[in-house]
């Protein structure tokens, strides 16, 4: 079972709505690097259990998100605070450069810009 790991940034934004059971092993397996064998082993129950229970944990977490879109607007943002950073860094460039006021604008207006149109 290969790792993907969305499921912990989706555990920390919908972790409290899966049993305990499920959040713990997915805790353990996304966050502290477990195998099935060592959560298993820790757990006291198969490895196939162990395997059951993540994969529905990852199912009703895929749902949700589906559902309700937490992960993509954090994405969404996170672009468009790329966006802020990038053009305050090239005006601060500019400045210390001393360039015409005129590049400054631009950078100005493509951040107001993205903070419009709230695209990322």
């Amino acid at each position: 079972m290969a790792k993907d790991l969305k499921f912990s940034s989706l555990l920390d934004i919908y972790g409290g709505v899966l049993t305990d059971k499920q959040r713990d092993m997915l805790e353990l397996y996304y966050n502290e690097d477990l195998s099935l064998s060592e959560i298993a082993e820790e757990a006291e129950i198969s490895r196939q259990g162990v395997r059951d229970a993540i994969k529905r944990g990852e199912e009703t977490l895929t749902e949700l998100d589906e559902k309700i879109g937490v992960s993509k607007l954090i994405e969404k943002y996170d672009r468009l605070l790329d966006i802020v950073k990038e053009g305050c860094d090239g005006i601060i460039r500019d400045c210390r450069s001393y360039t015409t006021t005129k590049s400054v604008i631009e950078k100005l207006e493509r951040i107001k810009s993205a903070i419009e149109n709230g695209r990322g």
